[in-house]
């Protein structure tokens, strides 16, 4: 159980009605906990691009190196034998 004042308990539900389409107070509060995650994740890699300029460079070399591998959907070993 999670103890919360009246006030934020009318706020939580007033985002659920009002933002969510009548979302429960705990769906709310799910979706407000992973908005925050989400932008704590993109505040980090903004973060990381502009701390470290070549190491972002470096991620993004290679993240279009695997993005380009090419490799067969299928080997020679899962053919059905003729």
């Amino acid at each position: 159980m999670l103890r919360v004042s009246d006030e934020t308990r009318k706020r939580v539900l007033r985002i659920g009605r009002e933002e969510f389409g009548g979302a429960s107070a705990d769906e709310t509060v799910r979706r407000l906990v992973d908005e925050h995650w989400q932008t704590a994740a993109v505040a980090a890699v903004h973060r990381y691009r502009t701390s470290d300029p070549q190491g972002w460079a470096d991620y993004l070399a290679g993240a279009d190196e695997l993005a380009n591998a090419d490799a067969p959907i299928s080997d020679e070993w899962s053919r059905p034998a003729k």
